[in-house]
């Protein structure tokens, strides 16, 4: 496919534009749940509002897998009112719910108390597709989708204490480099192979992983 570019700098990839500033922006070597305790995951998320039947589907597994400070009340598990939104495939939003852990900190209800998210925790104990059932915005972070256009989620980043913006001295590569399993998710192989020739033939590394 011919790349292409807009007044935005933009590359577009079929039906999606993509920020260059996924080829520039660093971040930390993997997500470490042993040093940031899935920080990203205390504000919960929004998903479309037809994934959410999806999730139901396996509210029991769910239920099981959740440690004892967690919600179990379903009806506490998703907001009640959808969201206009466009970048979701029915055109609504709906969030995930919060609640106080053992600590009192507030996160969402399927984040447990090591900091893993039961919907995975469950598709994994099932012998599924880890991310079955996750929500897609949970799955990409950093990453994003704005307007139709990928990419990093600096707003929700600024709020980080180990891979946020501010922490340039935990960064070892770029987002792009970071987030290959997840842009094949959103893009498929064929969409990442696009990437990556762009980001090889466009792009120095201005990051180089430490091995000891």
């Amino acid at each position: 496919m011919t790349e292409e570019t807009n007044v935005n700098n933009y590359i577009e990839y079929k039906d999606l534009k993509i920020d260059p500033i996924i080829f520039t922006q660093g971040f930390v070597a993997g997500c470490d749940m042993n040093i940031c305790s899935g920080q990203c995951c205390n504000w919960g998320v929004y998903l479309d509002r037809d994934f959410q039947p999806e999730i139901m589907k396996y509210e029991d597994k769910i239920k099981d897998v959740m440690d004892e400070y967690q919600i179990k009340d379903t009806s506490q598990w998703f907001e009640t009112e959808p969201e206009e939104d466009s970048d979701f495939p029915s055109g609504f939003a709906i969030g995930t719910e919060l609640y106080d852990n053992s600590q009192r900190v507030t996160q969402c209800v399927f984040k447990d108390k090591r900091g893993y998210c039961s919907l995975q925790v469950m598709a994994v104990e099932n012998d599924l597709p880890k991310w079955t059932i996750k929500p897609k915005y949970c799955v990409m972070y950093p990453l994003t989708i704005i307007d139709n256009v990928l990419t990093y989620d600096d707003d929700h980043s600024q709020r980080l204490d180990y891979c946020g913006q501010s922490h340039e001295e935990n960064f070892t590569q770029t987002v792009f480099e970071a987030m290959t399993e997840e842009i094949k998710y959103i893009m498929g192989n064929d969409g990442y192979d696009f990437l990556n020739e762009h980001f090889k033939k466009n792009y120095q590394r201005k990051y180089q992983i430490k091995i000891s």
